[in-house]
């Protein structure tokens, strides 16, 4: 429960009934009126779509062929900056923004190795968290050994 400070305030104020996270996620989507698209982004975040390209397997929602051109004329790891995504910007606002972006890089990493396995079981991964010192930018990539 270490990230779910509003999630808690919320349980305090309504201790006397027995509401669920799933009763709170219910409660914010209709307070805020946040479209339920939402939840199918989320899942691609999650679990996302890969695509086979030539040799590549590739984040369907990265994919670009002419970035892929670009990578290959630079001598690039292709998959490795076409399925790079990067979770910090997501919780700029955030006082502990930075231990969250760590959290949920880490929990995505664990997320896409096993879609990967399971979606490509004679091909080997490395699925990368990646941590940038310098801009303390945080996510995670993958490729093909």
């Amino acid at each position: 429960m270490l990230f779910f400070k509003d999630f808690l305030e919320w349980k305090e104020l309504n201790k006397d009934s027995d509401f669920s996270f799933y009763d709170y996620l219910y409660h914010i989507m209709k307070l805020k009126s946040v479209n339920t698209d939402i939840f199918f982004a989320f899942g691609e975040i999650f679990c996302p779509t890969f695509i086979k390209y030539k040799n590549f397997i590739l984040l369907k929602e990265n994919f670009s062929e002419k970035k892929i051109k670009e990578l290959i004329i630079k001598k690039e790891n292709v998959e490795y900056w076409m399925n790079l995504f990067m979770v910090d910007p997501y919780f700029e606002q955030e006082e502990d923004g930075d231990l969250r972006a760590e959290h949920l890089s880490k929990i995505l990493v664990d997320n896409w190795k096993s879609k990967l396995e399971k979606d490509f079981p004679n091909k080997a991964f490395i699925v990368k968290y990646l941590y940038d010192e310098e801009q303390g930018d945080y996510g995670l990539t993958f490729y093909q050994k």
